[in-house]
């Protein structure tokens, strides 16, 4: 099977937005499954998870713990995709989509275990997500193995698409790709030649610490020092002592929100002054976590709303409309998701081909080249894409674009 994928930032809406969809109540472990709302807008009974003349499409990401505001974003712009093409008639204007939902934590064990209700009991057609690496990298196992199309929106480690696994694809760009922008931009434009490297000790981290430490001679930089720290960890005193110590031009977090905010404060608090780019932490809540003491702090990322093209700042609108709250990079992602979903069962349909064979499915999936709100989507034959990325810096409490 063959897989290809472009991307291009211009952003285009397929149509009005519906309303959100509500959740029941939370099931055993803390997962949820929710029947899309949209249905119900235009007087249906909503579809279930499973159900007869369904599409079943699972959602897996962290809906509680540490990275629940990156899970509540995937989620927003599932439910917002989902609940449009159902207030529309569904796919193929007569196949209504249930959006089984579960919560992971952004813990592999937790997400192996969801996973595994996804399939064995709300019997999806395909699934969006993980979140973090390290749970995608666990639980696509699962999708592998029942022959299950599966889409992750924001796990960017390069391992995602290297194991050979042809049921993932990866809608986000990968590590390697943000690591050679960050390092091409560092090098080529502010004239660097020295970093240090601060991660998290995850599968997300220690990538991003093994590709760096790989790459970094093709662009004449060298790595003065590399430190690590756990999700979780609230004193980072030591680790950033010692990058200090190592006195490199320019120094590289590769990590999420909630450390890099609380590792800003305390730079900030030692007086410690070093130019900062990494990326994991485009988040809304860095700047509420970090304050002032993440101004200047430079993201590399592949989509941002500080992006004054017309489109981009539409799908702003319309999402802000919705929820009342910033996004990522992985809105736009997650929601272009689901329209290749949608796209793939529809022209299995116009083929007279069976949508419910996971093996058929994801054929089709696979020769994906849907034109969506983040541009021409294409996959390789790894279920891998590429994209044109940004690095956007905070001033004002602000994101501004500094390369694109």
């Amino acid at each position: 099977m063959k897989k290809f994928l472009t991307w291009g930032m211009a952003l285009l809406m397929a149509g009005s937005l519906a309303g959100c969809g509500s959740s029941d109540a939370p099931a055993a472990g803390g997962q949820t499954t929710t029947a899309a709302a949209g249905a119900a807008a235009e007087g249906q009974a909503a579809p279930v998870a499973g159900g007869e003349g369904t599409f079943t499409l699972g959602l897996i990401c962290p809906l509680s713990g540490s990275s629940a505001v990156s899970g509540q974003i995937l989620k927003n712009a599932t439910e917002m995709a989902v609940n449009e093409i159902n207030a529309a008639g569904g796919i193929n204007g007569e196949i209504l989509i249930a959006l089984a939902e579960v919560d992971d934590e952004g813990v592999p064990a937790t997400s192996v275990t969801a996973m595994q209700k996804l399939v064995e009991q709300d019997k999806v057609n395909a699934v969006i997500g993980a979140q973090a690496s390290s749970c995608t990298l666990a639980n696509m196992e699962i999708t592998k193995a029942a022959k299950i199309p599966q889409i992750t929106p924001a796990s960017s480690n390069v391992a995602v698409t290297q194991s050979g696994n042809d049921y993932i694809y990866q809608m986000t760009a990968t590590d390697e790709l943000h690591m050679r922008d960050i390092m091409k931009y560092m090098a080529q434009e502010k004239g660097a030649s020295t970093f240090a490297i601060l991660y998290e000790s995850s599968d997300f981290g220690t990538g991003g610490y093994n590709i760096a430490n790989n790459v970094c001679g093709d662009y004449n930089l060298t790595m003065a020092d590399s430190e690590v720290y756990n999700a979780g960890d609230t004193d980072f005193s030591v680790v950033l002592g010692k990058m200090q110590q190592a006195d490199p031009d320019f120094f590289i977090f590769w990590g999420y929100h909630t450390e890099v905010a609380m590792i800003c404060k305390q730079m900030q608090q030692y007086g410690i002054s070093y130019p900062v780019i990494g990326q994991g932490y485009n988040s809304p809540e860095l700047t509420n976590l970090g304050g002032a003491a993440v101004e200047g702090i430079m993201i590399d990322t592949a989509f941002d709303a500080a992006n004054p093209d017309e489109k981009v700042q539409e799908f702003d609108k319309k999402y802000t409309e919705l929820f009342g709250e910033g996004y990522d990079q992985n809105a736009p992602q997650s929601y272009d998701a689901v329209y290749v979903i949608k796209d793939a069962v529809e022209r299995c349909i116009a083929d007279g081909k069976d949508y419910r064979d996971g093996e058929v499915l994801n054929s089709y999936i696979g020769s994906t080249s849907w034109d969506g709100v983040t541009g021409v989507t294409t996959f390789d034959e790894n279920g891998r894409m590429e994209k044109e990325l940004l690095i956007i810096t905070i001033e004002g409490g602000e994101h501004k674009i500094i390369k694109n």
